[in-house]
C-alpha cells in the first residue's frame, strides 16, 4: 500500500512535511529556547507557494499543499502555546494526509505554447496508461501545436484529452465564469427532436415536438442531404466517450443538434413514404440533444435506496462507492470496508424479512468512489473468497502489481438470484462493482449499454495558462495479470462488458423517452422468467 501511495502522490508533499517534522524535533531537543529557529519552515513555506503555487491558479492549486503550511505554521507558533501536545497531534495528522494520490502540476506562470508542450511531455511520463493505450504523443504535440499557432489554443486541450479515450480524464477551467466545454454543448441546437439508434441498426425520432410533422419512431435515413450513418460519424462531442460504442450512441444523441438555423430531414414515416422537411432551430435554454441523452441514461436527481418492487423482488441502487470520509479512508488502506459491509448488509436483511428471494441492484449512473465498497457489497453475496483487483506502481513503462486485494466470503445473501443493471454512465468503482458481481454464478449483469471503461484512481491535476486545467488518473488499479483494471485499451472496445445486452427496440425506446423505466421493467421481467 506505501508503494502505491507514494506511486500514485506527490512525493515532494510527504517528504517536505516530513523533514520539517525532523527539524522540529532537533530545534525542541537542542535548541529550544532561540524561538527564530521555530520560523524557518514557516519561511521555507512561502518559498515553496512561490515557486510551486504562484500563477493564475493559485487558490485552486493551494489547497493540495495545506499540509505543509498547516505543519509550518503549527511549529512556528509552538513557543507560543500552552497545550503543545495539541501541536504534536495536528503535525502527525498532516504528515499522514500528506501521503494522498495527488499529482500537481502548475504551467500557469508559462506562455500558451510552451505550457502545451510541458503538458504533452508530462503526460508521456507520467500518464499511467499511456502505453496500455499506446497514445502516440509527438503526433499530439505536433497537432496541438499548430492549433495553439492558429489561436485555437482550447481546441487544442480538447482534442489532447479526447485522444487519451479515458472517462477519468477530461478539461476543465477555473476562476471564470466562461467554459470551452459549456460553449461547445451551447452550439447544439434545438430542432424539435432527438434521434436514436436501434438494435436493427435504424436511426428513429424520439422526443418529437407535438406540431412537427414527423412522429416519434419515424425512421431519420438523411441529415442535410447526408446519410445518417455518415452524418453521426462528423459530430465533435463535447466530451470524449472511451468505449467506441458508446461513443457512436453519443454521436446519435448530438447530431440531433448539429446545424445552422435549420435543418433538412429526410425520413420514412408510419406509411413507408420518404419525406423530406426543413426543421428551424427553437430557442431553448437546455440543448434537447443533452436532456434526451439523459432520459436515455436514466439521469435523475438519484439517492441509494432499497424497496419491494413485488411480492418477492427486492431493489438496491448504489449511485456511489462512498460513506464517509474516515471509513472510507481506513477501507482504502486495510482493503476491507465494515461501515459498507455493515449498510448493505442491514438493507438487505430489511428486504429479505419482507419476502426478497430475488434482487435488482441498480447501478446506472453510478459515479464511482472506493473500490472497497464495491467489494464490500459483492462479498454478501458469495461464499468463497475471491480476487477481486491489485494496487500497482508505474516504473517506466512497466506496471507491477504492490497488493492484492479480495472479495471476503460472507454470502449471508449467496443464496439470492440476482440482476444487476448498469449503463455508459457508470464508470470508475461503478465500473468495478459491475465487474465484481458479474463474477458470481448467482448474478448477470445487464445493460441497453456498457459501462464506462475506467477503473484507474483519479488524483492528478494539470493547471495551464487562460483558465484550464486537465484532470488525470493517478493511481493503478491492475487485474490478475497486471494489465489495468477494465480500462480499455487503444482498439476501444469495452473489457467489462454487460452479460446480457437489453434490448433496444422501437417499442423500448418509444417507452425510454416516454419517461418510463424499461431497463427496470425488464429486469423484473427477466428475474420473474428465471
Amino acid at each position: 500500500m506505501v508503494r502505491h501511495l507514494f506511486n500514485s502522490g506527490d512525493i515532494t508533499i510527504f517528504f517536505f512535511c516530513l523533514i520539517y517534522i525532523l527539524y522540529f524535533i532537533l530545534i525542541i531537543l537542542k535548541f529550544k529556547k532561540n524561538k527564530k529557529l521555530f520560523f524557518i519552515p514557516l519561511i521555507m513555506s512561502i518559498i515553496h507557494m512561490l515557486v510551486y503555487a504562484s500563477g493564475s491558479a493559485f487558490f485552486n492549486i493551494l489547497p493540495f499543499y495545506l499540509t505543509i503550511y498547516i505543519i509550518s505554521i503549527l511549529i512556528a507558533i509552538y513557543p507560543f502555546i500552552k497545550f503543545k501536545i495539541i501541536i504534536y497531534f495536528l503535525c502527525a495528522i498532516c504528515l499522514i494526509l500528506s501521503i494522498y494520490p495527488n499529482k500537481i502540476v502548475n504551467y500557469t506562470r508559462k506562455s500558451k505554447l510552451d505550457a502545451y508542450i510541458s503538458l504533452c511531455d508530462y503526460l508521456e511520463e507520467n500518464y499511467i496508461l499511456s502505453e496500455h493505450k499506446k497514445i502516440n504523443y509527438k503526433k499530439l504535440k505536433d497537432e496541438g501545436i499548430k492549433l495553439i499557432e492558429e489561436n485555437k489554443y482550447y481546441e487544442a486541450l480538447d482534442k489532447l484529452v479526447k485522444k487519451h479515450y479515458d472517462g477519468h480524464m477530461g478539461l476543465d477551467f477555473y476562476n471564470t465564469d466562461t467554459n470551452y466545454i459549456v460553449d461547445k454543448i451551447k452550439k447544439f441546437n434545438d430542432y424539435g427532436l432527438s434521434l436514436i439508434t436501434l438494435d436493427d441498426g435504424n436511426t428513429i425520432a424520439i422526443n418529437v415536438e407535438d406540431n412537427l410533422e414527423i412522429k416519434n419512431g419515424d425512421i431519420v435515413v438523411k441529415w442535410n442531404d447526408v446519410p445518417i450513418n455518415e452524418a453521426k460519424e462528423k459530430v465533435d462531442l463535447p466530451i470524449s466517450e472511451g468505449i467506441l460504442e458508446n461513443e457512436k450512441i453519443q454521436k446519435t444523441f448530438y447530431l440531433s443538434g448539429n446545424g445552422k438555423d435549420s435543418v433538412e430531414v429526410t425520413y420514412i414515416d408510419s406509411n413507408n413514404n420518404e419525406k423530406t422537411i426543413k426543421l428551424n432551430k427553437i430557442e431553448k435554454n437546455l440543448t434537447r440533444a443533452l436532456t434526451s441523452f439523459g432520459l436515455l441514461n436514466h439521469t435523475r436527481n438519484e439517492e441509494d435506496m432499497h424497496k419491494m418492487i413485488n411480492k418477492n423482488i427486492g431493489y438496491l441502487r448504489v449511485t456511489a462507492e462512498e460513506t464517509n470520509f474516515i471509513s472510507d479512508t481506513i477501507a482504502y488502506i486495510t482493503g476491507d470496508h465494515i461501515t459498507a459491509r455493515e449498510k448493505f448488509r442491514k438493507k438487505l436483511r430489511e428486504l429479505k424479512d419482507q419476502g426478497m428471494t430475488k434482487l435488482v441492484i441498480d447501478i446506472r449512473n453510478n459515479s464511482g468512489g472506493y473500490e472497497e465498497v464495491a467489494t464490500a457489497l459483492t462479498s454478501l453475496f458469495t461464499k468463497e473468497k475471491m480476487y477481486a483487483f491489485s494496487l500497482g506502481v508505474k516504473k517506466g513503462t512497466e506496471l507491477k502489481k504492490v497488493e492484492d486485494r479480495y472479495i471476503k466470503a460472507d454470502g449471508e445473501f449467496s443464496n439470492l438470484e440476482i440482476l444487476v443493471l448498469t449503463n455508459m454512465r457508470c464508470g470508475s468503482a461503478g465500473d468495478g462493482l459491475s465487474l465484481y458481481l458479474s463474477r458470481l454464478d448467482n448474478v448477470k449483469v445487464a445493460g441497453i449499454t456498457n459501462p464506462a471503461g475506467i477503473n484507474q484512481e483519479t488524483g492528478g491535476y494539470i493547471y495551464m495558462p487562460d483558465n484550464a486545467y486537465i484532470s488525470f488518473p493517478v493511481g493503478l488499479i491492475l487485474d490478475n495479470d497486471g494489465k489495468p483494471n477494465i480500462d480499455i485499451d487503444n482498439t476501444r472496445i469495452s473489457r467489462n462488458p454487460v452479460d446480457i445486452k437489453i434490448p433496444l427496440s422501437k417499442e423500448a425506446a418509444l417507452k425510454i423517452f416516454n419517461g418510463e423505466d424499461y431497463e427496470l421493467e425488464w429486469a423484473i421481467n427477466f428475474l420473474e422468467k428465471k
